[in-house]
């Protein structure tokens, strides 16, 4: 690939190492400059026009075409004071690296002195393991027909108990890097969609039509010289009295070069930008992502009010005293709204379509590539098991002493908006 071509001198010699300190330099000095609001989300592709142009590029050296990450789907408090349905949220319990357990304040290691190490913790994994932790054992392995009245009624506790733990999981997600052909200008971005347990989903409808091309074409789908464009067709969908677009049509273009402009090729190939730069951990004023998911799970979660022009401001609700402090910092340091507003930026948009379905893939491609993956607590109540529900096998953050319990619950609706 051309990010891996040597670079000779006229005069002899390989510069390429000479480059890539040039490089490593230049992206560091980028890596330091604080992004705006608009140029995050210029790294979102989201399809929402008729018709879509993306190309995925070579994967980064030790990564993956199409890489995992773990995002929460949970209710929040939006501009205005409604209520937001769906914002996905970082997960850091099964995106950061482990930490070491500690136990009454101390380091735990095991017998043999090593650290004993456990995911990092997360108020929204902590909340979903201690709803579970509700549900009565007592019909554990019992199937729905061989209950009684009494224990029918137990039965529908523990579902409506799973029902909502379900929410507040971690949910897997699949991101691909590539370039939106239509908005060249703004470089690397992410698609980023979600996991399906029916294997009707985004991934399982796009891996068949790549493998197609690589058949036919003996052919990397990905290489700048002979890789291919996807043309991806939207069309209007209605749901619940809204109109929204999906996923009608996948299709390759065939063999394409990357760009015509092998500069740009080379600009695009040597970007260094991941996923975790742009799909970040929710941020407000003078608190930490910890404890943003924390206020998250109990419902209190602060946010940037722009319903007003002339009075943009941070609101958190029961906080008069962190509401203050962000508020007053903004107009201390001068900041601009733009600024004040960049921890949410994510939240201007959604990446994620209601029943997704691409029209022009047969039944006997869809299903094809399964995954073994699951849901951090197993599927929604539509795929809930007939026996008597019982917490799921599930890994979670670690228990700490976390005022995080509690907060009304809001209904997921899945919706993009």
């Amino acid at each position: 690939m051309a990010q891996n071509e040597n670079v000779t001198n006229p005069q002899g010699g390989d510069l390429s190492e000479l480059k890539k300190m040039f490089n490593d330099y230049q992206n560091k000095q980028n890596q330091k400059k604080r992004k705006t609001s608009e140029e995050i989300l210029a790294k979102y592709f989201v399809p929402r026009k008729n018709k879509e142009i993306f190309r995925i590029l070579p994967p980064k050296a030790g990564k993956k075409y199409i890489e995992e990450a773990f995002f929460h789907v949970a209710p929040t408090n939006a501009s205005g004071g409604k209520k937001k349905h769906g914002t996905v949220i970082y997960c850091p319990a099964h995106n950061d690296p482990k930490v070491q357990k500690v136990a009454n304040g101390k380091p735990v290691f095991d017998v043999n002195s090593q650290p004993v190490m456990i995911p990092a913790p997360c108020p929204l994994c902590d909340k979903a393991k201690k709803l579970l932790a509700r549900q009565n054992p007592a019909l554990k392995g019992r199937k729905k027909e061989t209950l009684n009245a009494d224990e029918l009624k137990i039965y529908e506790e523990n579902r409506a108990i799973f029902t909502e733990a379900n929410k507040w999981e971690a949910k897997k997600f699949y991101i691909v890097r590539g370039i939106d052909k239509g908005a060249e200008k703004d470089g690397v971005k992410f698609w980023r969609f979600k996991h399906n347990f029916k294997n009707q989903g985004t991934l399982d409808k796009l891996l068949p039509i790549l493998r197609e091309y690589t058949e036919i074409h003996q052919a990397d789908f990905a290489d700048p010289k002979n890789g291919t464009d996807l043309s991806i067709t939207m069309s209007d969908s209605e749901f619940n009295g809204h109109v929204y677009k999906q996923i009608s049509a996948i299709t390759f273009r065939g063999k394409t070069l990357l760009h015509g402009d092998t500069l740009v090729s080379q600009e695009w190939l040597e970007d260094n930008i991941t996923w975790r730069e742009v799909f970040q951990p929710k941020k407000a004023p003078n608190i930490t992502p910890y404890e943003f998911l924390e206020m998250v799970a109990m419902g209190t979660n602060p946010y940037w009010d722009d319903t007003d022009s002339n009075n943009k401001h941070w609101v958190f609700p029961g906080r008069p005293d962190l509401e203050e402090q962000a508020n007053t910092r903004n107009r201390n340091l001068d900041a601009d709204d733009e600024d004040a507003a960049f921890e949410q930026a994510s939240d201007l948009i959604d990446d994620e379509y209601p029943r997704v379905t691409i029209s022009n893939i047969t039944p006997d491609k869809v299903g094809e590539y399964k995954d073994d993956a699951i849901n951090v607590g197993q599927n929604a109540l539509n795929n809930a098991p007939t026996s008597a529900p019982t917490a799921p096998v599930t890994q979670q953050a670690p228990t700490q002493q976390q005022n995080n319990v509690g907060g009304g619950s809001t209904e997921y609706d899945d919706l993009p908006f």
